[in-house]
C-alpha cells in the first residue's frame, strides 16, 4: 500500500514537472511567434537612426538646435518614448532634448555588445555625430550607468549630471552574474515570461510603481511596440548577462570614483521606491562632491516620470536651472 502511494506521488510529482516545462517552453515558442516586426514598420517617424560605430541608434530630438543639450537615457525594457511629456516640457523651455533608445531597447540596432563602456562609447558617437555641445546627462534607473559611465569616460560631452532613481549597483563588494543564468536558454526562457511577455508588461510595470493606477494603457503599450521586433528575446537575453552582474569593469561600479566627478551632480528620486529605495540614493550622495542635492519627490516609485509628469518636470526643470 505504501509503495503504492510512493509510486503515485512520484508519477505525479513528475507529470507536475512535466507540464510546468511545457508551460515555460510555450512561452519562448510563442515569442518567437510574436517577434516578426520590422523596425520600419514600428518606430515612430518623429525619431531617426544616428550612425555610430556599433550600430544605429535611434533618437527623438525635440526643441531648439541652439539650445543646451539635455541628453535622456532610460531604464530597464523602456525607450525614448517613455520621455514624452518631459521631452516636450524641456522643449518648450528651450533646451535641445535628445531622447535615445540604448540598446537592446527601443528601435537601437542590436550590436549584442551592452556594457556600460559600450554605451557610454555608443552614446559618444551619437553626441559627435549629432555636433552637440558639452551636454547636461539625465540618466533614469539602469540607464543611470551608462549616464554616469559616459560623464566619467567623457567629461568633454557634459556640463552635468542628474540621476533619477539610479540602478547602479554600488554594492561595497560587486557580484558576478548568478551561474543558473549563464546559459543562454535559460536567460531566454526568463525574458519570454517577462519582459518580452505581453501580459506581464502592465504587472510588471505596477510592481515598479507607488502610483499603480498611472500604469495606464497608454504606457503599456509603449513599452510593448518595440518588443514584437525580431529576436527581441534572444537580444534582451544577451543583454541580461551583463546587467546582472558582469559588467564589473565599469568605471560607474567603482564607489570611489564618484567623489572625483568634475560635473555638476544632482539626485532626483521618489521616496517611495521599492526598487532602489531612498536608502541607496542617501549612499549614493556620501559618495558624490559635497554639495550634490538630493530632491526627493513625494508619493512616488522607481519612475517619476509616469507616475506624475507635472511633479517630475518641475523638479527636473528647476534641477537643470540649479545647473
Amino acid at each position: 500500500m505504501v509503495s503504492n502511494i510512493l509510486r503515485w506521488s512520484a508519477n505525479g510529482l513528475l507529470v507536475l514537472v512535466l507540464a510546468i516545462i511545457l508551460l515555460i517552453t510555450s512561452f519562448r515558442m510563442a515569442a518567437s511567434i510574436r517577434e516578426t516586426g520590422l523596425r520600419a514598420q514600428l518606430a515612430p517617424r518623429t525619431g531617426h537612426l544616428v550612425p555610430t560605430r556599433s550600430g544605429g541608434v535611434f533618437v527623438q530630438e525635440k526643441g531648439p538646435a541652439n539650445g543646451i543639450p539635455v541628453v535622456l537615457f532610460h531604464g530597464t525594457a523602456a525607450w525614448s518614448e517613455l520621455w514624452r511629456y518631459t521631452t516636450s516640457v524641456l522643449a518648450d523651455a528651450g533646451f535641445r532634448v535628445i531622447a535615445l533608445d540604448l540598446p537592446p531597447f527601443g528601435f537601437s540596432d542590436r550590436p549584442g555588445s551592452y556594457t556600460r563602456q559600450d554605451q557610454a562609447a555608443r552614446v559618444h558617437d551619437v553626441l559627435e555625430a549629432l555636433e552637440a555641445p558639452a551636454a547636461i546627462i539625465v540618466g533614469h534607473s539602469f540607464g543611470a550607468g551608462a549616464a554616469t559611465e559616459l560623464v566619467m569616460r567623457y567629461p568633454d560631452r557634459a556640463r552635468g549630471l542628474v540621476l533619477v532613481d539610479a540602478a547602479l549597483g554600488l554594492k561595497a563588494t560587486p557580484s558576478a552574474a548568478p551561474w543558473i543564468i549563464q546559459p543562454q536558454w535559460i536567460r531566454e526562457i526568463l525574458v519570454s515570461l517577462t519582459i518580452t511577455n505581453p501580459i506581464a508588461t502592465q504587472p510588471l510595470l505596477q510592481s515598479m510603481i507607488a502610483k499603480k493606477e498611472r500604469a495606464l494603457p497608454e504606457y503599456v503599450a509603449i513599452l510593448q511596440r518595440p518588443l514584437t521586433q525580431r529576436e527581441s528575446t534572444s537580444d534582451i537575453a544577451d543583454w541580461l548577462y551583463y546587467f546582472l552582474g558582469t559588467d564589473t569593469a565599469a568605471a560607474s561600479a567603482d564607489r570611489t570614483a564618484y567623489a572625483k566627478l568634475d560635473v555638476p551632480v544632482a539626485i532626483l528620486w521618489g521616496d517611495k521606491d521599492n526598487i532602489t529605495p531612498v536608502e541607496q540614493a542617501r549612499d549614493l550622495q556620501t559618495l558624490l562632491p559635497s554639495g550634490t542635492e538630493l530632491t526627493l519627490l513625494p508619493g512616488l516609485g522607481h519612475i517619476p516620470q509616469i507616475e506624475d509628469p507635472a511633479l517630475f518636470n518641475d523638479a527636473l526643470l528647476k534641477t537643470l536651472a540649479k545647473l
